[in-house]
């Protein structure tokens, strides 16, 4: 896409006087435009009605907005221009249809702007100012145009279905895998950028990752070019802009009862793999007991366990590393002075209170403390050791309670070998 300009000059007081006719002014222009272009007329209504009103009205919304603020043309103005062009391309159109709509809708523009300037004495200075802005838009709007018609010609056999396939596999590989610390995260905004146009996904400011689990028929795919999706065996993922979470939430659940939805937190559309990692690990960790099993999971509700689920080949070196003396326990044995040790770690409290929290006497709980000293002995008094302990048992506890006995089966064939 051609790089959106600053718009200048800057009109002076033309501006303010002319905004409200420039804001009226999007329907004599479809009209106009349908009455000179005879491959643009089809039926009121149609698709091609439709695409011309929507441009119009984004257009002259747009211009009036930057023209006051100085601001950059809209991204998603650009989007549509580019996709209009490369859609008249697709058509097998050269560019004559749309050379011609630009002239029509300039010439309905100055007339109008022209007239309510002689009706209301503006001054010649105002409305040059604005002409000269008008003609620097209509030049970059007609950029975008261009470009994306050509994008046709240099890749005649592209098909929109096999871009949105390579748009998902761009955004799930831009932020998954992050080997190092140094490397920038998210993706480059100006190839995510193209990749959407080629799939005419409008790129939002903040995207959701949806992840959905289900059983027999897969649930429906949401009817918008907004929504991207990716549909497995068992799973459907979804990436969608976040005003439309609520919706289709709202859809997928009232549809089936045997779906389990889980939603992430918004993020820039440069971290969408990020967010789609995030919704396939606490789907993992809802069947793994870690996160409760509701039919809505909210990953905002979940951040902890879903970092410390982050590695976790580092989360069972560590397991095996800091709770040696818990791992050598009794089944029974392990999961009290666990589930007794984590509740002081996190809230430092007397036996009484942790006994209350426990639901169990007091004296059960110093018994157990005295158990726990004996393990771990003046490692309990490092506070890097209680960091660490505290996090380690935080991610493995949960999927002990579950059933996991993978650490426990490492410790013992460990254990077997003489490491």
């Amino acid at each position: 896409m051609t790089d959106a300009p600053i718009l200048a000059p800057r009109p002076t007081a033309g501006l303010q006087s002319y905004r409200d006719v420039l804001l009226q002014l999007s329907q004599p222009i479809v009209d106009q435009v349908r009455a000179e272009v005879p491959a643009y007329r089809g039926p009121d209504g149609g698709r091609r009605h439709q695409l011309i009103s929507r441009a119009a009205d984004a257009a002259l919304d747009a211009f009036v907005e930057i023209a006051a603020r100085r601001a950059p043309v809209p991204r998603k103005l650009d989007e549509l221009f580019h996709r209009m062009g490369w859609g008249e391309a697709q058509d097998g159109n050269d560019t004559e249809n749309l050379e011609l709509a630009m002239q029509v809708a300039m010439r309905v523009i100055w007339r109008h702007l022209t007239d309510f300037a002689v009706d209301r004495n503006q001054t010649v200075e105002g409305l040059r100012d604005l002409i000269d802005a008008l003609l620097e838009y209509r030049d970059h709007l007609h950029a975008q145009l261009m470009s994306g018609h050509s994008m046709w010609g240099r890749d005649p056999y592209y098909d929109e279905n096999r871009a949105r396939v390579r748009l998902w596999d761009l955004l799930w590989g831009g932020t998954v895998g992050r080997i190092s610390p140094l490397r920038p995260l998210g993706l480059d905004t100006e190839v995510m950028n193209e990749a959407a146009l080629q799939a005419g996904w409008p790129v939002p400011d903040q995207v959701v990752a949806i992840a959905v689990s289900y059983h027999g028929k897969p649930p429906p795919l949401p009817e918008t070019a907004e929504v991207l999706a990716k549909l497995q065996a068992d799973r459907l993922h979804l990436l969608c802009p976040a005003d439309l979470v609520g919706t289709i939430v709202s859809d997928l659940t009232r549809s089936a009862t045997d779906r389990r939805v889980v939603v992430s937190w918004p993020v820039t559309p440069e971290e969408s793999g990020s967010a789609l990692l995030w919704s396939l690990r606490a789907l993992d960790l809802v069947q793994l007991g870690v996160i409760p099993p509701t039919q809505v999971v909210r990953c905002v509700d979940h951040t902890i366990q879903l970092w410390l689920h982050a590695e976790p080949l580092m989360r069972r070196r560590l397991c095996q590393e800091l709770l040696e003396p818990l791992l050598a326990e009794s089944p029974n044995s392990r999961e009290i002075l666990s589930e007794t040790l984590l509740t002081w770690l996190e809230t430092r409290d007397s036996a009484p209170a942790i006994a209350a929290r426990l639901d169990v006497h007091p004296q059960t709980v110093r018994y157990r403390w005295r158990r726990i000293n004996e393990l771990f002995g003046e490692a309990l008094h490092d506070p890097e050791f209680v960091i660490q302990i505290t996090l380690v048992l935080k991610s493995s506890l949960l999927l002990w309670k579950g059933g996991d006995q993978r650490d426990f089966d490492l410790f013992r064939d460990m254990k077997e070998a003489g490491q």
